[in-house]
């Protein structure tokens, strides 16, 4: 099997994102994702620090942009980590319902 330019699949990252679309300026989950890029399996970015803007109140959080070019969004991270128990907070399973 040959390698590819592509990190490995099976690498996650821990990584702290607002809990839903209006956090509040509060709400925010840590979760374990897996380190590829949803669309093409590419690796996701380097983990910078981030703000995300509610509409009325900052979060600080953490953020990356994937280097194929591909928008990776809160909601979307989410959703994964609602789809794997593991990346869970405290590996319990999140609802699957995306309330942003």
């Amino acid at each position: 099997m040959s390698t590819t330019q592509h990190d490995d699949p099976t690498e996650h990252r821990t990584v702290r994102i607002p809990g839903s679309t209006d956090h509040a300026g509060h709400h925010l989950i840590t979760t374990t994702l897996r380190w590829v890029c949803p669309v093409c399996g590419g690796p996701r970015g380097e983990i910078t620090p981030a703000i995300s803007y509610d509409g009325s109140r900052r979060l600080t959080c953490d953020g990356w942009t994937n280097p194929c070019g591909h928008l990776d969004t809160y909601a979307a991270a989410r959703l994964e980590a609602a789809n794997n128990w593991a990346s869970a907070p405290g590996g319990q399973q999140l609802p699957l319902v995306d309330r942003t």
